[in-house]
């Protein structure tokens, strides 16, 4: 298994579990592509955008994040990612189960990102 991947992966989970938007953008190069659906046109493309993005993990709370890689190369890794978390303030409790699909540069930074994912 390329500790790359894994070590990414690990990274987001724990970012979005420790609710720290900032610390995003350690996770992707300089240029990068992240897509929100697997289809449509890239919604971010630069840092200061993706940490805006992520501002929404502050209105969570009791988050759970965790991985499976289904497969993986030398270009590219898909893995099946599963969260919960309660939305604050509403209390609402959401489950998530969905695909990560991401490609790494030789420094472990993400250079395009794709993901989809539906409630349970």
């Amino acid at each position: 298994m390329n500790q790359l991947y894994t070590s990414w992966l690990d990274n987001i989970c724990r970012i979005w579990m420790e609710r720290k938007p900032e610390e995003v953008q350690s996770l992707v190069a300089e240029q990068f592509s992240w897509y929100e659906t697997p289809f449509s046109v890239p919604i971010i493309n630069d840092q200061a955008a993706l940490i805006s993005e992520w501002q929404s993990v502050l209105e969570q709370e009791v988050i759970v994040c965790k991985y499976h890689i289904i497969c993986e190369n030398d270009v590219v890794c898909v893995a099946n990612w599963k969260a919960n978390f309660t939305r604050v303030p509403s209390g609402e409790k959401v489950e998530l189960d969905g695909i990560f699909e991401f490609k790494l540069d030789e420094s472990g930074k993400c250079t395009e990102f794709h993901q989809w994912y539906c409630s349970e």
